[in-house]
C-alpha cells in the first residue's frame, strides 16, 4: 500500500465512523500551492478516545496502529501513529485541542480536491499559512517557511490577510509572516 492509499483508507474509516476530522501538514499545503513529496500525513479529528479506538481497530491490513497514544509537545495535542506495511509513511492522528486558533481553522475546514477525483477536508488557505508560520515562530522549520512561502505566491490576492495578521500577532508570529511576504513577493 502507497502513502496516498493509507491516507484515502484512514480518511474512509472516518467517514465511515463519522469522525469530524481535517487533513493538514504537506497534504493541506499542496492543495493551495505546488505540490511537494511527504513521508507522513497529518489528520486533526475530533474524537472521544473510544472513537479513536474504533478507527484503529477498523483499519484494513497494510496499516499497523500503535495504540499508545503519545504526546506532542510542540502542539500540546494527542497523537496516534498508523504505520503502512513495507514503507517508511506515516500518518499522525492528533486529537482537536482546544486553542482558539485551532478550533478556528477546524471549525473553517472545507472539503475540497485532495488528491485526483477525492475530496476531504482541509484547512482554508489562511489557515495553512498561519498554521505553518506558527510552527516556524516555535521551532523554525525552513520546510514550514518555505510553505508557507508557497501558499502565498501561489494565493496572492485571495488571501485574507486580516485574518492572517490577527492570528499571527496572537501567536507570535508576526515577525515570520513579514518575512514570508517578502519572499513571496521576491
Amino acid at each position: 500500500m502507497k502513502g496516498n492509499e493509507a491516507l484515502l483508507a484512514v480518511l474512509a474509516a472516518l467517514e465511515q465512523l463519522d469522525v469530524p476530522y481535517m487533513v493538514t501538514g504537506s497534504f493541506a499545503t499542496n492543495v493551495y500551492s505546488i505540490p511537494r513529496s511527504t513521508k507522513d500525513a497529518d489528520v486533526i479529528v475530533e474524537a472521544k478516545s473510544e472513537q479513536i479506538f474504533e478507527l484503529l481497530d477498523a483499519l484494513p491490513p497494510g496499516l499497523k496502529a500503535d495504540g499508545q497514544m503519545l504526546f506532542e509537545t510542540v502542539t500540546a495535542s494527542k497523537r496516534w501513529l498508523i504505520s503502512v506495511e513495507g514503507s517508511a509513511f506515516m500518518i499522525e492522528l492528533f486529537l482537536l485541542n482546544s486553542h482558539a486558533f485551532d478550533r478556528s481553522r477546524f471549525d473553517r475546514r472545507r472539503r475540497l480536491g485532495l488528491l485526483p477525483e477525492v475530496a476531504a477536508f482541509v484547512p482554508t488557505a489562511e489557515d495553512v499559512v498561519v498554521q505553518k508560520l506558527r510552527w516556524v515562530a516555535r521551532v523554525n522549520r525552513d520546510k514550514d517557511f518555505n510553505d508557507a512561502v508557497g501558499v502565498i505566491r501561489t494565493q496572492g490576492e485571495k488571501l485574507d490577510w486580516l485574518y492572517i495578521e490577527k492570528w499571527c500577532a496572537e501567536l507570535g508570529a508576526s515577525d515570520a509572516l513579514a518575512e514570508a511576504r517578502r519572499m513571496a513577493e521576491a
